[in-house]
């Protein structure tokens, strides 16, 4: 398989991070894994880690992310959300989907849709993800990482054969080539604005934009959690960012954790949009 990402590097410009004060690697573990470290020495609220490479980055349930060098955005955040329960911090990942869909919808003119909890998705493939970790008490959050990865400027050849009819990349969906710094800067700005005002007004505030974005709500999903399927109608969210399902006996699930592996478009009326 021919590789194209080495002849057509757009290298993040350095020194414009590091004016920002964006803390820049070459290569790194994980982003969040370099954040944990920075955050656990005492590194403030809003710093961030982007590195070019991750030898070792991380999806949501323990899965890797391809994370090659000169092609997406791999980045995190560091938060400290004094004013958010850890009950409700779930919320935040939520948040974080709906800023960055929003921002490339109305910026970069990019369909990007939100598949709960942390899928982006553009003509239905995966284009990118989020992973939030946190250290909390029962009642506080110490620290909370939103570790975010973008397939930027991939070509159909350069992902792996396992997941090459899976995810996509902005420029394989709209042949346009993004400069991948000018956007980092961009969508670090707009979620740093979108943080602040969920500590603000909380997920209320967000829940239309969520929804505008959403792929999930109104359709018969199947949801995967501690190796159980729960099958029913997404009908709504709570203000934790939990999904709530409507099974074919008219119960209602609470999920807070788990994957879709399933979903089509429901005429089930028990749907009810809020």
């Amino acid at each position: 398989m021919k590789n194209h990402l080495n002849s057509k590097l757009d290298l993040l410009d350095k020194k414009q991070l590091e004016d920002k004060q964006i803390l820049f690697y070459q290569s790194v573990d994980s982003t969040n894994l370099a954040a944990r470290r920075l955050v656990e020495n005492g590194k403030p609220e809003y710093s961030t880690v982007v590195a070019e490479k991750q030898l070792k980055g991380r999806g949501r349930l323990g899965r890797s992310w391809f994370s090659p060098r000169g092609s997406g955005l791999w980045f995190s955040m560091i938060l400290r959300p004094l004013k958010v329960s850890p009950s409700n911090a779930g919320a935040i990942t939520l948040v974080t989907a709906a800023a960055l869909a929003e921002h490339l919808n109305k910026q970069q003119g990019l369909p990007v849709m939100i598949k709960w909890p942390n899928d982006l998705l553009l003509n239905g493939k995966k284009t990118g993800g989020i992973l939030s970790e946190m250290k909390a008490k029962p009642e506080l959050i110490e620290y909370l990482i939103i570790g975010i990865g973008l397939n930027i400027n991939q070509e159909r050849a350069d992902f792996p054969c396992e997941i090459n009819q899976l995810a996509t990349s902005l420029y394989i969906e709209h042949d346009k080539r993004l400069d991948r710094t000018k956007l980092l800067l961009e969508l670090i700005e707009d979620l740093k604005k979108a943080y602040h005002s969920f500590c603000e007004y909380g997920f209320n505030h967000f829940y239309p934009l969520w929804k505008k974005y959403n792929t999930t709500l109104g359709k018969t999903i199947t949801v995967c959690r501690h190796n159980k399927n729960i099958e029913g109608v997404a009908i709504d969210l709570t203000q934790d960012g939990s999904l709530i399902i409507r099974d074919h006996k008219g119960c209602n699930h609470l999920i807070n954790h788990g994957e879709i592996i399933s979903g089509k478009t429901s005429t089930d009326s028990a749907f009810r949009p809020p």
